[in-house]
């Protein structure tokens, strides 16, 4: 591979194009983008060498064409792909939803296009946001059907390995109930808290009660809302049936709370609890990832005092957040490591460096 086209140099575009020179610095990106400002950041940025100003022009030569604009734009890209001389480039595509992205593709580009979906992201967005790192170790699913031809999909599993992550995959109907339940529906649901939450009265005493599980719940709610109606409306039926099943469920739980059947409540709990905790377990690390949070003063060089003792454990940290505290000169900083045995260990030597700190099981 020795070209590869990004129509699309947003957060994900912009990141797929750092991740390929950090991997492959020699590799020619060409990027394009509807807002000609963003394609010109990411070449500042380095995640693309040259920004063209056609679908064309960027295709041209190209062992591989990655579509990664909202996901409404996509089947509109493909035409234009499937009237340019592409040079018979494989294509794959970055959206949310397949089904429906996956049949024009199959129409205009027959064997040599591959669906697929990162199954990461961020509530930020933009070529600023771009990161090097978003995909990796993340899944990347693809979606192959009896059309595709088999050195399409092998070209596009091995793309998506050079980035960090893991492909894997699916069917594209499969894909779409499951994103639904996954991705989807969360979105909805943690937009629908905080709208209820939101409506309780005063916003400033809210956010001074709001604790870390509010917080890590609702904090996708912050996501851009035109890309995600792009998203809802690309996997409507999904979507539907999902919220129809979880309609259910909270009406069954509000009866069972109403009516004082604390033994079904408890079961509920039980059952969900068990299911996370096995769906988020990691073995290689020693077990589950645990939330470490503490309070910790406003001065320079704290963050690097408790992440150098997590390093010098080798505890593997998969999130790192600050939350400022109304309480002046102060904040919460808050860990998830990976593992139960390398998060007390961690525990232990930042007591003895002066840290009071909670834990919780993520």
């Amino acid at each position: 591979m020795e070209k590869v086209a990004i129509l699309g140099t947003g957060l994900i575009g912009g990141s797929v194009g750092l991740a390929l020179k950090a991997a492959r610095p020699g590799l020619q990106v060409i990027g394009l983008d509807t807002q000609p400002a963003s394609a010109e950041a990411a070449v500042a940025r380095g995640a693309i060498d040259h920004a063209a100003r056609s679908v064309e022009e960027a295709a041209t030569g190209a062992d591989l064409v990655l579509l990664c604009m909202p996901v409404d734009l996509i089947p509109e890209t493909l035409g234009e792909l499937g009237m340019a001389a592409h040079g018979g480039a494989i294509v794959s595509d970055v959206g949310s939803a397949k089904t429906t992205i996956v049949m024009e593709g199959e129409r205009l580009l027959g064997p040599l296009f591959v669906g697929g979906h990162p199954m990461t992201g961020s509530e930020r967005h933009g070529i600023e946001a771009a990161d090097a790192a978003l995909f990796r170790d993340a899944h990347w699913v693809l979606t192959p059907t009896p059309l595709t031809a088999s050195e399409s999909y092998a070209a596009v599993a091995s793309f998506v390995t050079m980035l960090g992550a893991r492909p894997v995959a699916l069917d594209p109907s499969s894909h779409d109930a499951l994103v639904a339940r996954l991705s989807h529906l969360p979105q909805l649901a943690a937009s629908a808290i905080v709208e209820l939450a939101a409506g309780a009265g005063d916003r400033a005493a809210l956010l001074g009660l709001a604790g870390p599980g509010f917080r890590d719940v609702t904090r996708i709610a912050a996501s851009d809302p035109d890309l995600w109606v792009a998203i809802i409306k690309a996997n409507t039926k999904a979507v539907v049936d999902s919220l129809t099943i979880l309609e259910v469920r909270l009406k069954d739980l509000g009866e069972a709370i109403a009516a004082g059947r604390w033994n079904e409540l408890k079961d509920f709990l039980g059952a969900a609890r068990a299911a996370r905790l096995e769906l988020f377990a990691k073995p290689e690390f020693g077990g589950l990832p645990v939330a470490l949070s503490m309070m910790v003063p406003d001065r320079p060089g704290v963050l690097a005092e408790v992440t150098t003792a997590a390093t010098k454990l080798g505890a593997n940290i998969e999130d790192i957040r600050i939350v400022h505290s109304t309480e002046g000169g102060r904040g919460r900083l808050e860990l998830v490591v990976a593992g139960e045995d390398r998060a007390e260990q961690l525990v232990e030597d930042l007591l003895g460096l002066g840290y009071h700190v909670d834990r919780r099981i993520e």
